[in-house]
């Protein structure tokens, strides 16, 4: 017989899988923005002076101004060993673990920076650049001879345009002009759609994608029963206005939005009131809230003016978009802190809303899009007039405001207020008056039973607001804060020049004006990178696979024409991303089969030109929540603050809400996050990772989690078919899980095991929680 692998080797091989797989599936665009953003500055901050090409004295023989330099290494070996940051001696120097060999030598960097440098190493040290590094400051005033180029070739730079639907022979298969546009182009590859998904498999497709939630055997019933031809359109309403649909549709945004519940950095705080924002996405999805609105509220929502006190809380909340990201709010270089916010704000709104990463143009002119550093600190000076955050000391705070008409206890704080100020000014008053040192006591001891007797601060959210005094920018040689260069006027991105662009209003940050140039209806990117994503939503994969990318390092659209179309029609709609959404589930392009076709297969194996439906995994909230609606333990109560405790690295994770409403931690992440590929919550996530990795399988088989559902569904099962077969039983067990009945074989085998294994239903349930089948979408 032959021997079982040790529990040792099937652990080394899973250990020696997840790091070969973590780089392979972090998209190369999300990589390249990870070096820009948190490595790159950093090298040429605190290394090049002494390890570059162009060092006046280089140090150790060691060059690090390239991947290849840093694996030639210098007199200690090789910097780096890509996939194994433990063993690399540029993370020893960083930690400085050695006392002969700490980098850089004035002191420490902070933990999260190193962690940065451990997580890029990880990813197999990716360098868009093989070229050693220039450490001179950037050509300010210039542009690259190519950008003028770039601008007037490059696809997504050009205005979008009314495109008509193309002739099609088949036209009858057509029931949506976005058809048509698909249909063309496989007619002109000599390729046929494939048929219809059955409703047994569109049922269940369409919940997931609209709720992230399965449809209940009755559900199923209901729809596989009504013959009628308005009965996938009833449904798909029923659906956008079920308040499960912004949960889901709301979470999208939030992987973009790199929404979490706490600061990250060294001393990584929670945010209590993050919450908040998470609300106000969801319930703007649930709205149908206008995008371009919603854009308006997220950079500028503070600054807008509103006609109630309920709009005006919901506006200050919405700024908090600009207020949640990552901060390493222990740095005592304030400086350097504030410039780092910036950069991580103009991230946020480029990748997130247009689609184009400009971390790169922090230090130089962007080498591979019309992104001069000109333009990059043209918006930094926007955000640097920008408020996000305080310093009463050393360690800086989230900033916080308080929400207009909630304070419950406004009189009484006033009050309070008085009373405080009353009685601090009559101690100071004894004390300047030397009066008796008993009557000061008194007096001080009043204070002291005061202050204990402080009233609960007011409502308050994450949110910004425009900084006291207002102006540009300098550029910063080489990233560094510290070596200031020429001033540059607040404006936009060259790139996506517009027609008569609005002029930055010079008694404020810029935001409200930048909000107005992001959301025109000539700009070319925004209205087409959110069809983009919700199309990558719906059907698998954007029309531009690198959602996150529309710059010239991205893929270029499968169908410009359709993309275009899609964007005017959407703008046209009133920027409804629900009417967008209805527009293509209810097309054929979308409700196509997902089997294979041979021929087909071969001529297009990436299915780019969508001749069939794209499977799709489960995300990680959907297996979560399915697993709990199943076994009836999942509690759908709707919104409000979620947090009980205050340290990450030891929060437990004991609710039943839906995932959304999971806490989010920069550093600590729910078990089912980890392992089923939840978004970097510290980087602008549009596309996320897709792993398959052995703790995957092994987190369903072996689980406490997943046991003790299986185990309580198996008892729901029986306690609710009393007069049932166990075979009746089987069917709805199937259904409820995988949205269909069992094949014959699967019901013989799970039969038999049940004869054989006394009716234990908890066992069919895991195994079914735990089959491709669950995870997958057809």
């Amino acid at each position: 017989m032959p021997r079982r692998p040790s529990k040792v080797v099937i652990l080394l091989f899973v250990t020696v899988t997840e790091a070969f797989a973590f780089a392979a599936e972090i998209p190369q665009a999300q990589q390249v923005v990870f070096f820009e953003s948190k490595i790159r500055p950093v090298l040429i901050e605190h290394c090049y002076k002494c390890h570059s090409t162009q060092s006046e004295k280089l140090k150790a023989h060691l060059k690090l101004d390239s991947r290849d330099n840093m694996l030639k290494g210098g007199d200690s070996g090789p910097a780096i060993i890509p996939n194994q940051p433990a063993k690399s001696r540029l993370i020893e120097a960083l930690r400085y673990t050695n006392e002969d060999m700490q980098m850089p030598p004035k002191g420490k960097l902070p933990d999260a920076v190193i962690n940065d440098f451990a997580t890029w190493i990880k990813m197999d040290a990716p360098w868009p650049d093989e070229k050693p590094l220039a450490t001179t400051a950037p050509a300010v005033a210039g542009r690259s001879p190519d950008y003028a180029r770039i601008r007037r070739e490059h696809w997504a730079y050009q205005p979008i345009s009314r495109r008509d639907p193309p002739p099609v022979k088949n036209a009858a298969w057509i029931r949506d002009d976005l058809d048509r546009f698909i249909l063309a182009k496989l007619e002109v590859n000599h390729l046929q759609p494939a048929n219809p998904a059955s409703p047994q498999v569109l049922i269940r497709r369409i919940y997931y994608d609209l709720i992230g939630l399965p449809p209940t055997p009755t559900e199923i019933d209901e729809f596989l029963n009504d013959h009628s031809d308005d009965a996938l359109p009833n449904l798909v309403e029923r659906l956008l206005s079920s308040p499960r649909f912004g949960e889901r549709w709301g979470r999208h945004w939030l992987d973009v939005a790199r929404y979490a519940d706490s600061t990250g950095g060294s001393r990584s705080a929670m945010i209590p009131d993050a919450w908040r924002y998470r609300d106000y996405v969801i319930e703007s999805f649930n709205r149908d809230k206008p995008f371009n609105q919603f854009i308006r509220e997220q950079i500028t929502g503070d600054l807008m003016p509103a006609d109630s006190e309920a709009q005006q809380r919901e506006q200050l909340i919405a700024s908090g978009y600009l207020g949640i990201g990552p901060k390493n709010l222990d740095n005592t270089d304030k400086e350097v802190l504030r410039m780092d916010v910036v950069d991580e704000q103009i991230e946020a709104v480029s990748r997130g809303i247009l689609g184009l990463s400009v971390a790169c143009a922090r230090c130089h002119d962007h080498k591979f899009d019309p992104i001069p550093t000109a333009d990059y600190y043209a918006l930094a000076g926007i955000f640097r007039s920008t408020y996000s955050f305080v310093n009463p000391g050393n360690v800086s705070l989230t900033f916080l405001r308080p929400l207009p008409g909630l304070d419950t206890h406004a009189d009484e704080r006033s009050q309070y207020d008085k009373q405080l100020k009353a009685l601090t000014d009559h101690v100071a008053k004894l004390k300047k008056d030397k009066a008796a040192a008993a009557e000061i006591k008194r007096a001080e001891s009043q204070l002291a039973a005061l202050k204990k007797k402080a009233l609960p601060p007011p409502p308050q959210t994450v949110a910004v607001e425009d900084q006291k005094q207002v102006g540009d920018a300098f550029i910063c040689i080489r990233g560094n804060v510290h070596a200031p260069g020429t001033t540059i006027p607040r404006g936009f991105l060259s790139a996506a020049p517009l027609a008569n662009p609005p002029r930055i209003n010079p008694k404020q940050s810029g935001r409200l004006d930048l909000a107005d140039w992001l959301t025109r209806p000539d700009h070319p990117l925004t209205s087409r990178v959110i069809v983009n994503r919700v199309w990558h939503h719906l059907l698998g994969f954007g029309l531009v696979r690198t959602t996150d990318d529309f710059g010239t390092t991205g893929e270029p659209p499968s169908h410009p024409q359709l993309l275009d179309h899609l964007a005017i029609r959407f703008m046209e709609d009133g920027w409804s991303i629900k009417k967008l959404i209805r527009h293509i589930i209810l097309s054929q392009t979308y409700q196509m089969s997902s089997d294979a076709n041979t021929d087909a297969a071969r001529i297009d194996p990436e299915n780019r030109l969508l001749w069939r439906m794209n499977r799709k995994r489960l995300d990680a909230e959907s297996i979560r929540d399915t697993i709990l609606l199943v076994s009836d333990q999942l509690d759908l109560t709707t919104g409000g603050p979620v947090i009980k405790g205050d340290d990450e690295f030891t929060y437990k994770f004991n609710t039943n809400r839906r995932t959304v409403y999971v806490p989010v931690f920069r550093y600590m992440l729910h078990e089912v996050f980890e392992i089923f590929d939840f978004a970097d919550p510290n980087l602008v996530i549009g596309q996320r990772s897709s792993s398959t990795l052995a703790t995957q399988a092994l987190f369903l088989m072996n689980s406490p989690f997943v046991i003790d559902q299986s185990r309580r569904a198996g008892e729901l099962l029986l306690a609710g078919s009393p007069n049932l077969s166990d075979n009746q039983r089987l069917d709805l067990a199937y259904r409820q899980v995988l949205g269909r009945p069992p094949t014959d074989r699967e019901r013989e085998v799970s039969l038999a095991y049940l004869a054989r294994k006394s009716n234990d239903w908890a066992g069919v349930y895991q195994v079914l929680f735990g089959c491709i089948d669950f995870r997958y979408l057809n």
